[in-house]
């Protein structure tokens, strides 16, 4: 009797998890239909809790010249999302003892300019803290130049400027950081980023759909779209493969997942190394180890822990944020131009709204 008893229990809490579930799934739903309908989302989403997707799905269109819808399999620019990965492979470097967060550009770059290299640590790369000049020039991510998807010759000729403050005490968002940490990935290792992000992450995850742009055509892609006196506008200037370890990756929705779960379960890292990389900085507030750290207050009232990255570039707009202590993840991939998915830490827009839906019981 007993048993049966426990059974019973067992049977009608797996009901009302399924029923919860459905509930929060048909939110999320209306939500993203009503940001779409707003022209303030098209793209793809997926919502999970551990290893349950409680919503998948895609709006809106990957080519408005030809009305391709987005499906779930369209691949979509990382953007910035990539420093996520680059970050991942530095750890991995750490924990194999090449590298180490201490260490300076000097150390691992011999060839860099001293006087700036002999203080800038790997861990102010990463954490966007490096004092070098911003390196944000449109005509260098535009350029066919191939010498621009050189990582050294990008190094040597761009990134050598004098400091703008002292290393490790002020954020500046910078893909200067970023180049050099994939120079420093490429030399400590002997093969390139792309080989390393392949070998290191997107093989032993199974992430078949993602890769590292080149001039090659990746096929079931969105293009991406601005608006412009109120019409949509298709981008079609940038050159991803010059933005490198900064932003050069491309995935679909489900890899994206693949790589949450690696990240939550410490597939890829240790728990004590994914512990520091997803811990903010003292000095720098909500700034971590490639990706923002941060609590934020929900619906049930209680503070929620986030780990959040965005990406932007020419009208790709990402957001990839997990909740390691709720097992939560939140993918959100959008081709047209928003703003939505960028005000998280503010509790406001798309991405605060499904947040919100999930903390509710």
């Amino acid at each position: 009797m007993k048993f049966k008893f426990c059974v019973l229990l067992l049977v009608c809490g797996l009901i009302f998890v399924v029923n919860v579930n459905a509930s929060k799934k048909e939110a999320i739903k209306k939500l993203i239909d009503n940001y779409n309908a707003k022209g303030e989302f098209s793209g793809v989403a997926l919502i999970a809790k551990g290893d349950k997707i409680i919503y998948k799905g895609a709006v809106g269109l990957a080519n408005r010249e030809w009305k391709v819808p987005n499906s779930v399999e369209t691949k979509f620019r990382l953007c910035s999302i990539t420093k996520q990965f680059t970050a991942m492979l530095i750890m991995q470097f750490v924990a194999e003892n090449k590298l180490d967060l201490n260490k300076k550009i000097s150390d691992y770059l011999p060839d860099y300019r001293s006087d700036t290299g002999g203080k800038i640590r790997l861990r102010d790369l990463l954490n966007s803290s490096s004092g070098l000049p911003t390196f944000d020039t449109l005509a260098f991510y535009q350029s066919d130049d191939e010498r621009f998807t050189d990582v050294n010759y990008v190094v040597k000729n761009y990134l050598g400027g004098d400091l703008t403050f002292e290393p490790g005490t002020k954020f500046n968002y910078n893909n200067a950081d970023f180049f050099i940490l994939g120079a420093i990935i490429e030399k400590v290792s002997g093969k390139s980023f792309a080989e390393n992000l392949r070998e290191k992450i997107y093989a032993p995850l199974g992430m078949k759909n993602s890769g590292v742009y080149t001039d090659e055509i990746v096929e079931n892609q969105a293009s991406g779209y601005y608006r412009k006196n109120g019409k949509y506008v298709i981008e079609t200037s940038f050159r991803m493969q010059n933005y490198q370890a900064a932003a050069s990756a491309y995935s679909t929705i489900d890899d994206m997942f693949l790589w949450d779960r690696a990240m939550l379960t410490n597939k890829l890292l240790s728990k004590d190394l994914t512990k520091e990389m997803f811990t903010p900085s003292p000095k720098l507030y909500f700034v971590a180890l490639g990706s923002w750290s941060y609590n934020l207050k929900l619906a049930d009232g209680k503070e929620h822990r986030m780990v959040e990255r965005q990406g932007n570039v020419g009208g790709f707009c990402n957001l990839n944020i997990i909740a390691p202590d709720d097992d939560w993840s939140v993918i959100l991939f959008s081709n047209t131009e928003t703003q939505t998915l960028f005000r998280t830490y503010g509790n406001e827009g798309l991405s605060a709204e499904i947040l919100n839906i999930l903390a509710q019981k």
